[in-house]
């Protein structure tokens, strides 16, 4: 298993739901192993990098109609 870690900008989070619904999402990727998302936008995201690519993760968040920075 190698850990990394995916830290990126959520701009324009309006809600705790929007952080929960981002958070809820993100769990059930194969590979994430936590996420920390603060209503400021700022995410850091725990991921086995042989499953999973910080690139996935970002589009993965994208796909929810979030922009990622």
């Amino acid at each position: 298993m190698a850990e990394n870690n995916a830290e990126f900008t959520v701009p324009g989070l309006e809600s705790e739901d929007d952080v929960r619904d981002i958070e809820d999402e993100l769990s059930g990727v194969d590979g994430v192993m936590g996420t920390e998302i603060e209503q400021s936008g700022e995410a850091n995201v725990k991921y086995d990098h042989d499953i999973l690519s910080e690139e996935r993760i970002k589009i993965t968040v994208r796909e929810m109609g979030y922009e990622v920075e």
